[in-house]
């Protein structure tokens, strides 16, 4: 609505505006176009007296007459301009009075809730009392037919208490004389364990010996086969650098423009075929061209020269070494 009044007001404003501009420029008009006609329908007159007009003389009516407008216009603008507040007004207090209107209900609405859940929640007591009511009353009847029945199992109970007091008496005479009969097998069977014990001790420690030995023998043997993996992997780690050394030359071309004498340290990654699998510059020659002709040459001589031995590979640590690529030296 506010913006409905907003775009009356302004509308109501180009239309004063528009309508004091017009009576300006008529106004122009008619000073400028009356004399013209009245001219052409007088006859010139014998004697001519001429007299000099100063400019702004001449002009000061026509100036008055465009004071008077501009002054129409802001007038008009002032008035239009009221009007548009006073609208703003009416509407700002309409919707005052609309949401005191609005608060007022909504405090009515509120009250009448509290009210009804007043009453709703009484109702729920009421039926509470009621309901609470209602199992006292059956949990005094449980309680009597309960005491009832406790009394009954009493002597119930009694009376089994004191048949099993008579069969208690006879089966302790009974277990009494089992037990002697048991005690002598106990002691029987505990004279063959001691001696069933004593021969699987003896046998335990025997193979504890026999496995003893067996372990240190087996240690022996693995450190004899350990010391043997190690001078392998030793020997063919310094016949290999020379071997691969001559397969990666081979596969090299020289970049165009590099100096002679560079050496660059190349990460590889070898399967136990000796497929390359992976290349990586730890250490540069200074020359990118050089470290990358490098790495191309070590993967166009894949699979590389490796030990057929497969423990002797992994014992050596080729899977994962760092190769050092000096074509110059």
């Amino acid at each position: 609505m506010a913006d409905w009044l907003a775009k009356l007001s302004a509308a109501r404003y180009v239309i004063y505006s528009t309508v004091a501009h017009a009576a300006l420029f008529g106004l122009f008009l008619v000073q400028f176009s009356g004399p013209m006609v009245t001219q052409e329908h007088e006859e010139p007159p014998d004697v001519i007296n001429a007299l000099a007009i100063d400019e702004d003389t001449a002009l000061e009516p026509m100036r008055e007459r465009q004071r008077a407008a501009e002054e129409a216009q802001r007038q008009a603008e002032r008035e239009a301009e009221a009007e548009a507040q006073r609208q703003r007004e009416e509407e700002e207090q309409r919707q005052r009075e609309e949401e005191e209107r609005q608060r007022q209900e909504e405090e009515r609405r509120q009250q009448q809730e509290a009210e009804e859940q007043a009453a709703r929640e009484a109702e729920a007591e009421r039926q509470r009392q009621e309901a609470e009511e209602q199992r006292r009353a059956e949990e005094e009847a449980q309680r009597q037919a309960e005491e009832e029945e406790r009394r009954r199992q009493e002597a119930e109970e009694e009376r089994r208490r004191q048949e099993a007091e008579e069969e208690r008496r006879r089966q302790e005479e009974e277990e009494q004389r089992r037990q002697e009969q048991e005690e002598e097998a106990e002691r029987q069977r505990q004279a063959e364990e001691e001696e069933r014990r004593r021969q699987e001790e003896e046998e335990a420690r025997q193979r504890a010996e026999e496995e003893a030995q067996r372990e240190r023998e087996e240690e022996l043997q693995r450190q004899a086969r350990e010391e043997q993996l190690a001078r392998r992997a030793e020997r063919e780690t310094t016949r290999l650098q020379s071997i691969w050394q001559r397969e990666v030359e081979s596969a090299w071309s020289r970049p165009p423009g590099t100096d002679e004498g560079l050496v660059t340290d190349v990460r590889v990654r070898l399967r136990p075929n000796g497929e390359v699998v992976s290349t990586e510059v730890a250490r540069s020659s200074g020359s990118s061209s050089f470290d990358r002709s490098a790495e191309n040459a070590i993967r166009r001589a894949s699979p590389l020269t490796v030990p057929d031995d497969e423990e002797v590979f992994q014992r050596a640590g080729l899977e994962h070494f760092v190769f050092r690529f000096n074509p110059d030296g």
